[in-house]
């Protein structure tokens, strides 16, 4: 059975294929860069790339079936944002959040369920940000090439 969509994966993957490469890039030098490009290559960044956006589909997946769209230490609330969305005002509109929701549990393929995985996507990097993304992979990269530089 596959897996429904409740994000637009192909989307989510290619952003975080950006991060991930823009944080490979940041550790770069030239004492290591091979060993980096061998060790954290595009094909590998992609992969994991698409990982990570079928993990984020699954939380979005909980997080949209939790009865409390509340986010403790952040002011992004889907009962807020996604009526904002679409109608342009911050109201509160729970049978348009429940009718998306159901659209994304239908598996809908319908132009407005592509748009809402969108503005999932969106709302995920503009919820959460990129940087806790970037500085564990960095900390992979590191903890990698410490390990590496050990074993010599």
């Amino acid at each position: 059975m596959e897996e429904k969509k409740y994000i637009n994966i192909d989307n989510m993957a290619a952003r975080l294929y950006q991060v991930l490469k823009d944080a490979r890039e940041s550790m770069i030098d030239d004492e290591n860069k091979v060993f980096i490009m061998e060790s954290f290559s595009d094909e590998l960044l992609e992969e994991e790339s698409y990982e990570m956006a079928w993990r984020f589909n699954s939380n979005m997946k909980e997080y949209l079936h939790n009865p409390d769209h509340r986010l403790c230490g952040n002011f992004n609330n889907i009962d807020y944002d996604y009526p904002y969305h679409i109608y342009g005002k911050v109201t509160y509109d729970v049978p348009l959040v429940n009718a998306m929701i159901a659209r994304l549990d239908d598996n809908e393929d319908s132009k407005l369920a592509n748009e809402d995985r969108n503005f999932l996507v969106d709302w995920l990097f503009e919820t959460f940000g990129t940087w806790r993304i970037s500085y564990n992979f960095q900390n992979e990269i590191s903890e990698t090439l410490y390990v590496e530089f050990e074993n010599q």
